[in-house]
C-alpha cells in the first residue's frame, strides 16, 4: 500500500530543508576557515602578519632569494623540450 500523496510531500520536503541547512552549514564553516583576524594584532603576528596585513618578515635574505629563483628558471628553460 502506497502512502499518501501529502505524507511524501511532506517527506520530501523535510528532506530538502535539511539538505539546504547542511548546505549552508557547510558554506559557513569553509567561509570561517578563511577570515583573517583583522582587528587582533597577537593573532595577525601567529599567521605572519603585521598590522597592515605585510608579510612579517622573509625567512632568506634578499641575494638567497635571487639566487634561487634564478637556479629555477635557469631549470625549467633547460627542461624546456625544444620542438
Amino acid at each position: 500500500m502506497r502512502h499518501s500523496f501529502y505524507l511524501s510531500l511532506a517527506a520530501l520536503l523535510i528532506r530538502a530543508d535539511l539538505r539546504r541547512e547542511e548546505r549552508s552549514w557547510r558554506r559557513k564553516v569553509r567561509q570561517s576557515a578563511y577570515a583573517i583576524p583583522w582587528d587582533n594584532p597577537h593573532l595577525l603576528r601567529d599567521i605572519g602578519l603585521q598590522a597592515d596585513g605585510r608579510p612579517v618578515g622573509r625567512s632568506i635574505n634578499e641575494e638567497q632569494y635571487v639566487t634561487r629563483r634564478m637556479h629555477l628558471l635557469r631549470q625549467f628553460i633547460a627542461l624546456r623540450i625544444p620542438t
